[in-house]
């Protein structure tokens, strides 16, 4: 058994289909820096969505359930779907900050230091996750293997250091929130949310 990638099923879920639209009305954002991003971004939303979905699910199992062979390969599937996930999520957010670097006008003066810790936050994941090295900025710290956990309210996870464990679902929410608030302070967008009221 694995994670149906076609299914919609989750979308039924009210509070899915609410994330799903957030990642939708926030996906315009990126068209001052690439008008494909928007698929790119809905894409990624989508996929978040159904792992959220699917990591609820998992965690009110009974844990007899859990351990059954049938869950283990779901969970591995979530496990390298996440993976993906957070690979492709942090080259948006990656080029999106190269794009801002090349060309401050694209976004409002608030949020460039705030893309940038977005990025810092996903690259202490992402390196150990594509290089098996930790990132330069944890290196005295962090594991080169960025372990996989399962976080019984999070979900997919991997711990970094002893203690220090990130959530694909930390990242989604970061990620999400800033998407937000780029289009929030998009003057296209609220002359339009003006003129709508």
């Amino acid at each position: 058994m694995r994670i149906n990638l076609i299914n919609v099923g989750w979308l039924r879920d009210p509070m899915q289909h609410e994330r799903y639209s957030r990642w939708v009305k926030a996906s315009p954002a990126t068209g001052p820096f690439e008008h494909f991003m928007m698929v790119v971004v809905q894409g990624l939303g989508r996929l978040d969505c159904q792992l959220i979905q699917e990591d609820s699910r998992y965690c009110s199992l009974p844990e007899a359930q859990q351990q059954t062979i049938a869950e283990s390969i779901k969970t591995s599937d979530r496990f390298t779907l996440s993976y993906l996930w957070v690979l492709g999520a942090y080259e948006l957010v990656r080029t999106m900050d190269q794009r801002v670097r090349d060309k401050t006008s694209l976004i409002s003066a608030s949020l460039p230091q705030r893309l940038s810790e977005l990025k810092r936050a996903f690259k202490r994941v992402r390196i150990p996750l594509a290089k098996m090295e930790p990132a330069k900025a944890h290196k005295d710290t962090d594991s080169p293997i960025a372990f996989p956990a399962l976080h019984s309210e999070q979900g997919i996870s991997w711990q970094l250091t002893r203690t220090d464990f990130v959530s694909r679902r930390e990242l989604s929410d970061a990620l999400l929130g800033f998407l937000e608030d780029l289009r929030s302070h998009d003057p296209h967008f609220i002359e339009n949310a003006t003129k709508a009221t």
